[in-house]
């Protein structure tokens, strides 16, 4: 089997969790390709136009290499890209997948869906296929160049010669989620305005940021501008403690950046501990309260020190 590993950001965190889930499925004499932006892109070429363009160059790639299987990371690039250029090639599309295994020419897939909730076993049959794997949020490990020594093909940027003109406006105030080393996200587990309020004067007292999932924002508890999600704020905080939040993949899409994820969740089965660096079983009322305490012992200058 032939294997094209695609990432639409150098560096990608994700990058190893490709690998991890390829390995497995080759044999020896069977190859393995990775494709990636050309030095000094990468970032950019997620903003219109450029994203069409990374289509098109994938699509020459794949005409010349015809890969039996594409891999993606699920992150909100990988994410579109896998989608749309699936659609492009008429094949399949997998999307969160945790693992794969070889069943003579069929392949067994196992991937989150319902919102994270449940997981699916899937046999592939068909092939072309494409995949978009599950890495964990804020993996500081090696970059896949490093793991894997395989011949990496660059995908230059043109833009498409029927754009004559392209302009971007003006960015507003940053959104203090965006910049804030620490946030706090409350979600719908939280299950009061008041809770949410007790939340939200921690994160006060400990110079925290406070963000929701968009279940917690629409119960009225914040502004839609706290929203963290695919649909709100990404942020890329050193830290962040989820309370009450379960891990719907719209809103982790919001904190694929952040570099510790502390979640706290009354429900051992929650998606979000398959992400977190830190769980606590708790209720959000019993790590308030226990929070609360620790924070009125200490000494107003000790706070932010852990």
């Amino acid at each position: 089997m032939t294997v094209a590993l695609v990432l639409p950001r150098k560096g990608d965190p994700a990058g190893p969790a490709l690998w991890e889930l390829a390995a497995p499925l080759l044999t020896p004499g069977e190859g393995v390709e990775l494709w990636l932006p050309s030095e000094g892109e990468g970032e950019e070429g997620w903003e219109l136009p450029y994203h069409e363009a990374y289509l098109r160059r994938l699509e020459a790639l794949w005409e010349g290499r015809r890969p039996e299987l594409i891999l993606f990371p699920e992150t909100v690039p990988g994410h579109e890209l896998g989608a749309r250029f699936s659609a492009r090639l008429g094949c399949p599309c997998f999307t969160e997948v945790r693992s794969l295994s070889r069943e003579g020419n069929r392949l067994l897939l196992r991937r989150r869906v319902c919102g994270f909730h449940l997981e699916a076993e899937s046999l592939l049959e068909t092939f072309p296929a494409v995949l978009t794997v599950l890495g964990k949020p804020g993996n500081q490990g090696p970059s896949l160049p490093e793991l894997l020594p395989v011949r990496g093909e660059a995908l230059p940027l043109t833009l498409p010669r029927w754009l004559l003109e392209y302009r971007t406006g003006g960015k507003g105030p940053a959104n203090p989620l965006e910049t804030a080393p620490l946030v706090f996200a409350g979600g719908r587990g939280l299950g009061s305005l008041a809770l949410c309020n007790r939340l939200r004067g921690a994160a006060k007292t400990l110079g925290a940021a406070l963000g929701l999932s968009r279940p917690g924002a629409l119960n009225g508890w914040g502004q839609m501008e706290e929203i963290i999600g695919q649909s709100g704020v990404r942020t890329g905080a050193e830290t962040c403690l989820a309370v009450g939040v379960s891990g719907a993949a719209a809103f982790m899409a919001g904190i694929e950046g952040v570099r510790t994820l502390i979640a706290v969740n009354p429900d051992s089965n929650a998606p979000i501990f398959q992400y977190a660096d830190l769980g606590i079983l708790a209720t959000a009322e019993e790590f308030l309260s226990a929070l609360e305490k620790e924070l009125a012992e200490k000494e107003p200058g000790d706070r932010h020190d852990g």
